[in-house]
């Protein structure tokens, strides 16, 4: 069981087989494959099963969007790519798979939390008294009374919200990654004033230890570091070595074509910027955990779902013209959980991980979205997803992307070696899939048939699978 492929551009072939992760090799004339993929005229001596690129060229279209994005981006092209390919695979072998899916699970969900704002008493008048107000109109009037009282130091603050995530979640049996703004009342470099945040992160180092304690994650909402590695790294060095898995996103998702490759220098492990702020969707292409072009370390876990994309009324965005209000989705509930779903269902069809970030201050009056983000996180439940932090899933992925898998079809059997580390029991296990066998699977572990596919728990460097 082999796969040939010839094509010029290397990057583009090994991350396209990391998301696709089944056995292959470069190709070399003489060998047998059960099928090559190239361009026709740069394998003249082949005379098998050719996928040929000429008229569609999977590689290209895949590594162009991973790394330069589309916007307003509804449907994950790249993973609907992947899948084409597969299917033209399956035309030619049986497809021996390790999908982007944990054992037991169709798809998995990352949440997290910008944390842009912690108390109501850092806040200027006039952002405290517009919340208030926001509150009085909306008819929680009491909460309008604690936000103005609290900016005046009287009573308790109801935007000092940690606790009161962490009892949310706890209910919920789940937990999410924080990223706090390492500096207080910067915007940064050529950025419109209104992103400095007016909160002292080395105040909360008790919070952060205290989350990362009780198994929730913390990382940096990056300022600066997105345009230069040295600025990147004192951003984080600022947090000291209590971080498990350093990560990033960066405040208002300011993103350049240099942004990753500064990050991987500055020592971060994985980025969660690129997304919306201004809509919902795939500005990757795809659902899956991928390293972006020219990077040694770094892993991008794509943002999805972001609650002001989709509720919110506007977003600042940078132009020729300087900083300029976008208009964001400005949906409704019904309209914004319809348009949630459909991203969902392409989780469900495809596996991987969909990101949800949710602001911090977002639990409670004046913009109180506390109870759509419950049913977020319990649609994915329902569905048996696993739900869990930013990290872990970009953990569970380095697993997958560090193992190669190679077989050896025979009469009446698959015989599947694994080569690198697998998950440790702290992680979900990873899930070997046998695409179209034509007749009945027979192995000595768990297994789970479906329509077209056989899962199977991998837990042993070499599995067999017997055609009974």
């Amino acid at each position: 069981m082999s796969i040939g492929v010839r094509y010029p551009d290397h990057y583009a072939v090994e991350e396209t087989f990391q998301l696709l992760k089944v056995p292959w090799e470069w190709y070399f004339d003489g060998r047998e494959y059960d099928v090559v993929i190239a361009r026709k005229e740069e394998v003249p001596c082949w005379t098998g099963p050719l996928i040929d690129l000429t008229t569609n060229d999977y590689f290209s279209r895949i590594a162009d969007i991973l790394n330069t994005g589309q916007p307003n981006l509804h449907e994950p092209v790249c993973d609907i790519l992947i899948d084409t390919l597969r299917q033209e695979l399956k035309k030619y072998m049986i497809l021996v798979e390790i999908p982007p899916v944990p054992w037991g699970h169709p798809y998995m969900v990352a949440l997290t939390h910008d944390v842009d704002v912690t108390s109501v008493k850092e806040c200027r008048l006039i952002t405290a008294g517009y919340a208030a107000f926001r509150c009085v109109r909306a008819g929680a009037v009491y909460g309008g009374i604690r936000v103005g009282f609290a900016w005046l130091g009287i009573g308790t603050d109801p935007w000092v919200l940690f606790n009161h995530w962490k009892t949310y979640e706890k209910k919920l049996g789940v937990r999410s990654t924080f990223f706090f703004v390492p500096r207080r009342d910067d915007p940064g470099v050529q950025a419109h004033p209104y992103r400095a945040v007016r909160y002292d992160f080395k105040e909360k180092t008790a919070i952060l230890h205290d989350l990362e304690k009780h198994g929730w994650e913390t990382g940096v909402h990056g300022i600066d570091n997105w345009t230069d590695p040295v600025r990147g790294k004192e951003e984080l060095e600022a947090f000291g070595s209590g971080m498990k898995n350093p990560g990033n996103r960066t405040h208002w998702l300011l993103f350049d074509k240099d942004s990753w490759k500064n990050l991987d220098k500055a020592g971060y492990r994985y980025d969660t910027t690129f997304g919306y702020n201004d809509d919902a969707g795939f500005r990757a292409g795809t659902t899956q955990v991928y390293q972006p072009r020219g990077v040694l370390h770094l892993l991008e876990l794509p943002l999805h779902i972001q609650d002001l994309g989709l509720l919110g009324k506007f977003c600042w965005a940078p132009s020729n013209k300087g900083w300029v209000k976008t208009p964001c989705l400005q949906l409704d509930e019904i309209e914004a959980h319809e348009y949630c779903s459909r991203i969902f269902d392409f989780a469900r069809t495809y596996g991987g991980a969909i990101t949800i970030l949710w602001h911090y201050e977002n639990l409670i009056p004046p913009r109180d979205l506390s109870g759509f983000y419950a049913d977020l996180v319990k649609l994915a439940q329902a569905d048996g997803a696993w739900v869990t932090t930013a990290g872990a899933i970009v953990t569970w992925y380095r697993q997958r992307r560090g193992i190669t898998v190679t077989c050896e079809h025979n009469k009446d059997r698959i015989t599947v070696v694994i080569e690198g580390d697998l998950p440790d029991s702290s992680l979900q296990p990873l899930t070997l899939r046998i695409h179209n066998p034509d007749r009945q699977i027979t192995v000595n572990t768990e297994s789970n048939p479906k329509e077209g596919y056989t899962d199977i728990r991998l837990n042993a460097r070499i599995t067999t699978v017997f055609f009974s």
